[in-house]
């Protein structure tokens, strides 16, 4: 219990320690920044989850959610993902992780999003009779270390991790900016003998988007989570989401595993109350489905979004 209530303490000195950049965190802040599809997560065994995943990251898409997971990869890891949205939107996300022994691991990853064209008008709402596509690029790579010294008490075990990111957004003109995330996992602890893990992530901090004489802050995040090992196949997570361009919000998350002969069959479940109320009955609500046969993964979650449609997410993953 007392390692328990020295991570507590830990946790809480790291949130003191973002205070200067909770002051931008605002309501006033809502709906103010660019680059929006920077909050559109990578894999679906997370977006199964709800997005409850800060303190599960452990694969390469601890690019997205947080970089001390890099730390905790175990060889190599690779992961593709497709997302379809309502209006001919899509969604890629392409990440590869791997360790580098006692000095940590590294990945890098690629966010890209496209839209349907879209025909251009003038100023007086006239055709131009030429049509521009708009798309969204972000290029990251990033660092996780695991300290490994027995004299630092409770962070013996803990995960520290940063990334540096290059975004691009093109709607009819170009504008590009670079941001960095850091991340902090903690070794597992016990509590009620059940190992617990605390995390806490800030995401693209820094760089602003600049179309001609408007300027746009990219889409900050700071993220608590939390993970505990309900048995050795029965997971739970739950995160604490606080953006500047919008309210702050929970995920809850959790995921059942069932292995067999040559793999592992896994059911997931998640809800985030950013999505509750704004489309319809079971907005909010994630599924999810994940099988993995040796080296190979597969992980399927759809969320519905009421009168919008359904959001889908389909996974491959390979790790050797």
């Amino acid at each position: 219990m007392r390692r328990a209530k020295a991570l507590t303490a830990a946790a809480a000195a790291v949130l003191l320690a973002a205070a200067p950049a909770r002051a931008g965190f605002e309501t006033l802040d809502v709906g103010t920044t660019g680059a929006q599809f920077l909050e559109l997560g990578a894999g679906a065994r997370a977006e199964g989850m709800g997005g409850a995943y800060g303190a599960v990251a452990d694969d390469a898409d601890s690019i997205y959610w947080n970089p001390a997971g890099l730390a905790r990869i175990h060889g190599h890891s690779a992961s593709f993902m497709a997302e379809t949205l309502p209006a001919g939107i899509n969604y890629e996300y392409l990440g590869y992780g791997q360790s580098i022994g006692k000095w940590g691991g590294v990945g890098g990853a690629i966010q890209y999003l496209t839209q349907p064209g879209i025909d251009q008008t003038d100023a007086t709402g006239a055709s131009t009779g030429s049509t521009f596509h708009p798309n969204d690029l972000a290029a990251t790579f990033g660092y996780g270390y695991m300290v490994h010294n027995e004299n630092l008490g409770v962070f013996d075990g803990a995960s520290f991790g940063a990334n540096v990111k290059y975004v691009q957004s093109t709607i009819t003109k170009t504008a590009d900016t670079f941001a960095i995330d850091v991340g902090f996992v903690s070794a597992p602890f016990q509590v009620f003998d059940r190992d617990v893990r605390l995390a806490y992530s800030a995401q693209n901090l820094g760089g602003q988007l600049k179309f001609q004489a408007a300027s746009d802050p990219l889409p900050q995040n700071l993220r608590l989570g939390t993970a505990i090992d309900l048995t050795d196949s029965w997971l739970l997570a739950c995160d604490v989401d606080e953006p500047v361009g919008n309210q702050p919000y929970a995920a809850l998350g959790t995921e059942y595993r069932m292995d067999f002969d040559g793999g592992t069959f896994a059911m997931r479940m998640g809800l985030n109350s950013r999505s509750i109320g704004q489309a319809g009955s079971f907005d909010g609500l994630s599924l999810g489905l994940g099988a993995k046969f040796g080296t190979i993964g597969f992980d399927y979650a759809f969320a519905p979004l009421g009168v919008l449609g359904m959001s889908n997410y389909l996974s491959l993953n390979y790790s050797f």
